[in-house]
């Protein structure tokens, strides 16, 4: 869906045909469904991404971007120089080498940086590269996602979890409404509890889907084994 069908669609749950006689501004159902797609992100690990980075020759530290805000792992891969390919171990920040020797990263630890005046996430990496090199990093993180505009941005996470950030927003909605009202506070509680189990959902089946390997079967059932 696009960010105006999201809103209309939030509107129709609520029994609502137009914005004439609305309990609620198109401005107000944004905000609670920009609220309700970042959280959705952040407690589950629905919006997974992907990015790459060069080694600096005797950097130590890498900020992160900041719609980026949970580092998975890290792969490093080189085609030219020392030609390392390997998955970085993940340490604590005082684990690192004290004496800042130089060479071909092994590890890196998570940790803060000022960037330009700003707090910014970063890691650190361990021994030192010497020599650098270019694309050379593959970031695995968690995602917060764009900031939806009506007419512009649209939605990052897929449709089973938009009718997801579309609950959620309602519960937002009725709560605002609830103060001297049964029946809206009914109704919030109601749509924060479909909210909580999307959520619960969200993040049991993205559990799955990172957990589990798979190992090609040919026609009769059995699986391939390589080496």
């Amino acid at each position: 869906m696009t960010t105006a069908e999201l809103i209309t669609y939030t509107r129709d749950k609520m029994g609502e045909d137009s914005t004439t006689a609305t309990q609620v501004s198109t401005a107000q159902i944004l905000a609670f469904l920009n609220e309700k797609q970042v959280e959705l992100c952040a407690d589950t690990d629905v919006l997974l991404t992907c990015l790459t980075a060069s080694t600096v020759t005797n950097q130590q530290e890498y900020s992160v971007p900041s719609d980026y805000f949970s580092i998975q792992a890290i792969k490093l891969y080189r085609t030219s120089g020392d030609s390392a390919k390997l998955w970085l171990a993940q340490c604590r920040i005082d684990e690192l080498d004290p004496t800042m020797a130089t060479g071909s990263p092994v590890r890196f630890a998570l940790w803060g940086l000022n960037v330009s005046g700003s707090n910014s996430m970063a890691f650190f990496l361990d021994p030192i590269p010497n020599p650098g090199g270019t694309d050379d990093l593959r970031i695995y993180v968690r995602q917060i996602p764009q900031t939806m505009v009506s007419g512009g941005q649209g939605p990052e996470v897929v449709l089973r979890w938009q009718h997801a950030v579309v609950d959620g927003a309602l519960a937002a909605v009725y709560r605002r409404f609830a103060e001297g009202s049964r029946e809206s506070l009914a109704l919030a509680d109601r749509y924060e509890a479909k909210w909580q189990a999307h959520k619960a959902e969200a993040a049991a089946w993205m559990a799955v889907q990172q957990s589990r390997g798979h190992m090609p079967r040919d026609t009769m059932g059995y699986t391939r084994v390589y080496g």
